[in-house]
């Protein structure tokens, strides 16, 4: 086996250094070993163990790469040095730089007093409504991490001072992509996906975006868009919406049909009246990466878990490991009734979701620090749910062409 190149963290030229101004040099130490032939084999050893494991579930044999063509992450044995801080470069400003003045909103911005290798840097892909507010707040960015900060935001500074400076997972997770902001480089080390059960997921994104009476005061034409969907519609919650929209004899128009299926699919041209995240699906985060990148993988139902195994896979150090903080970005207005899904509810939409399953689990088997065991689980939770998605390939709908919307969406 070729032995892994070294990939030092550079330090920035003096002109860079002289330029930056906000913020005072520190001092951060971060070794990390290589034990190249020892990862090979334990790597290699975990890839065999899960290709057995998908194999068994019967996975989509024309979607998933063989895990054994993902190659071994790059490590190093190099040091953080001391240098000023300075601005990554925004790749969502580049997209754009031929249609006006596009900006990268603060929340998708972080300040690094170091450089990141190409090998070793993390693309955060936030996929809404699996967690990834809490996660992305831990990682640096500043998406929900405290009241009264939205989108526009500016308190990336605080949590990288209160989170980078020792971790080392922080430190490599350099860009963001959320929604229709893909500030990442297609040739990033690696993309970091957090997911979740997607019904659990459906369930959370309509809650989130069902307009109450507080937004016709303060957000009225946004909550006018909304009502056109969950009101206009008879869908005032997600069991309503499966029982009248998804199932066939369902009690309401055809236009209220078509628009259930649509923009459960995320192929919905009238999103501003839908749930956002499910126009901004597994598909078009799973589609808008490079094919070939390499994909780390935190679930919402173990995330503390998959952020330790992706920490073993980089040999992090106690000191250097990621410390969760809360964002407020939690929905704690929904109900009981907003909660509630039927059996019969849960198998029409397992059914009606069923392209995004396969998605789902493909982000999973792609996953190159999950082991064995932990497919295994994510499997079974969703076998548990919906049994038959959750060992099929084959869907009765077609898979969406999303290239007009990755084009409108992600500038390319």
């Amino acid at each position: 086996m070729q032995s892994k190149p070294k990939h030092p963290y550079e330090k920035v030229s003096s002109e860079e250094e002289d330029a930056a101004t906000q913020t005072a040099p520190f001092k951060m130490i971060c070794s990390i070993t290589l034990g190249s032939l020892a990862l090979a084999a334990i790597t290699w050893s975990s890839y065999s163990l899960i290709s057995t494991a998908i194999a068994h579930h019967n996975p989509p044999t024309d979607r998933n790469p063989p895990l054994s063509t993902v190659k071994n992450p790059p490590l190093s044995s190099s040091n953080f040095i001391e240098i000023s801080a300075v601005n990554i470069t925004s790749s969502y400003e580049q997209h754009w730089s031929g249609y006006g003045s596009y900006r990268v909103p603060k929340w998708a911005t972080k300040e690094i007093n170091f450089s990141v290798p190409k090998e070793q840097e993390i693309c955060f892909t936030h996929v809404g409504k699996a967690g990834g507010s809490t996660l992305g707040c831990s990682l640096g960015f500043s998406l929900h991490c405290h009241d009264g900060v939205g989108v526009g935001g500016d308190d990336a500074s605080i949590q990288m001072e209160n989170h980078t400076s020792s971790s080392l997972l922080a430190k490599l997770t350099t860009h963001t992509f959320h929604r229709d902001v893909y500030n990442c480089d297609d040739d990033a080390g690696y993309f970091l996906f957090i997911v979740r059960d997607p019904v659990a997921r459906a369930l959370s994104a309509f809650n989130y975006d069902k307009p109450i009476e507080e937004d016709f005061l303060h957000e009225n034409n946004w909550a006018n868009e909304k009502a056109r969907f969950y009101f206009d519609c008879p869908f005032p919650h997600m069991e309503d919406f499966v029982q009248n929209g998804l199932r066939e004899e369902g009690d309401s128009p055809d236009r209220c049909k078509r628009l259930a299926i649509e923009s459960l699919q995320g192929i919905d041209s009238h999103n501003n009246q839908s749930p956002d995240h499910w126009y901004f699906n597994y598909q078009y985060y799973l589609e808008a990466i490079p094919s070939d990148s390499k994909i780390l993988t935190i679930r919402n139902e173990h995330i503390e878990e998959d952020i330790q195994s992706i920490e073993n896979l980089f040999e992090c150090h106690e000191q250097e490991r990621l410390a969760l903080v809360k964002s407020v970005n939690t929905n704690t207005w929904s109900d009981q009734d907003d909660l509630y899904l039927s059996d019969e509810s849960i198998s029409i939409l397992c059914q009606a979701l069923c392209n995004e399953i396969q998605f789902y689990k493909k982000i999973l088997h792609r996953a190159i620090n999950m082991s064995q065991d932990q497919l295994r689980v994510s499997l079974m939770e969703l076998e548990a749910k919906c049994p038959h998605e959750a060992i099929t390939d084959e869907c009765l709908d077609v898979i969406p062409d999303i290239s007009e919307k990755l084009r409108d969406n992600r500038g390319y």
